[in-house]
């Protein structure tokens, strides 16, 4: 029986992350200036840990199921909610303490803060997630919610960068104390944003899912997508190969255009800028690791997507010659595997040079 984390994220996200993550940790202590430049202000990494933290809403672990018993048993659902939404705010801390400590070797090895250094600007971060956790509970267009974050940040930023530490600190845990303060007052009041919070607990429940299924190549993803006509690729279905055209050069046009009309092109780039990000952070002999696996991935990857589109039903009513498959997949390979391989290991090459050179 298959599960949801089947052996692709197993084998090349969750135990190489396990595996190497106190190692990097450790390195990160002592070659801090490989993982961050300590000539990029410090207000950049602050802003990454606000961006990497900025996920998340306040929970009430209810069902929906459950909603007319609930609303009629007020003494029961507010003290769901109530520790529903501590829960919550405890795991925002927790979440936010966690960046912090990740964050700590680049913050002490290139700007020379100490941990009591750190904890105002922890401090800022919390304030900051939680203020947004509170529009996203009132606010569903994402517009205005990244509205709100970049107005959110550039006050943070504005604030760590000119007051006083203590200061700073002592304000954003006021903001975080109030926000918290703000919710346990209001949740006995009122019932109006039930049905807000219900959507939020069912897409909070199926998001890591999602995104494990999203990966997993023994899962079948179809495209959300259902519109007759694509908004960038081939969107007149234009032949790509012009001229005298084979049934090998027909068969490839189909399973190119299925790609990049899917959501497997996304997922694609996805994966290249990761390995890249990978490359340009980590230490000379993990690149190499991590390039190694990207190319055998890749291919992987890329091979399955191909062996399921020439499963298609649309092959069942339009038959082709079986002949064609290893050669219509070389030149598949060919044109989406070796690009992405060729970059990835140019970028190798000379981040390699360069730490070894630094």
């Amino acid at each position: 029986m298959k599960t949801v984390l089947d052996w692709t994220i197993v084998v090349y996200l969750v135990i190489p992350v396990m595996i190497a993550a106190p190692f990097l940790y450790a390195d990160m202590w002592e070659h801090s200036g490989l993982y961050w430049s300590g000539r990029l202000p410090f207000t950049v990494l602050f802003v990454l840990i606000l961006l990497v933290t900025a996920g998340g809403n306040f929970r009430t672990y209810l069902m929906e199921a459950d909603l007319l018993y609930l609303l009629q048993k007020k003494e029961l659902l507010v003290p769901f909610k109530r520790l529903g939404f501590l829960y919550s705010a405890a795991g925002s801390v927790i979440r936010v303490m966690a960046a912090g400590v990740i964050a700590l070797p680049l913050f002490a090895g290139e700007y020379g803060l100490t941990a009591v250094e750190v904890l105002p600007l922890l401090a800022a971060v919390l304030a900051v997630k939680l203020v947004l956790m509170t529009v996203k509970k009132f606010i569903s267009k994402g517009s205005v919610i990244f509205a709100v974050f970049v107005l959110l940040t550039a006050g943070a930023v504005v604030m760590v960068t000119n007051a006083a530490p203590g200061l700073a600190g002592v304000f954003s845990l006021f903001i975080s104390a109030a926000v918290i303060f703000y919710h346990l007052k209001q949740m006995p009041r009122s019932d109006r944003w039930f049905m807000k919070e219900i959507e939020i607990e069912n897409r909070e429940k199926v998001r890591y899912i999602k995104l494990i299924l999203t990966y997993s190549m023994e899962v079948e993803k179809e495209p959300v997508d259902q519109r007759n006509s694509p908004i960038i690729m081939f969107r007149d279905s234009k032949r790509i190969f012009k001229g005298d055209r084979s049934k090998e050069d027909g068969l490839l046009e189909l399973v190119v255009k299925g790609f990049l009309r899917r959501n497997y092109l996304m997922l694609y780039i996805q994966m290249f800028f990761l390995t890249l990000s990978a490359v340009i952070v980590l230490p000379v002999w993990l690149k190499w690791i991590v390039f190694a696996g990207f190319v055998f991935f890749i291919q992987s990857w890329l091979k399955s997507l191909f062996q399921k589109m020439l499963e298609s039903p649309f092959f069942a009513v339009v038959p082709y010659d079986k002949k064609l498959e290893n050669p219509v997949w070389g030149r598949f390979r060919k044109l989406f595997a070796f690009p992405v391989i060729g970059l990835a290991g140019a970028a190798v090459v000379l981040f390699t040079i360069i730490g070894l050179i630094s």
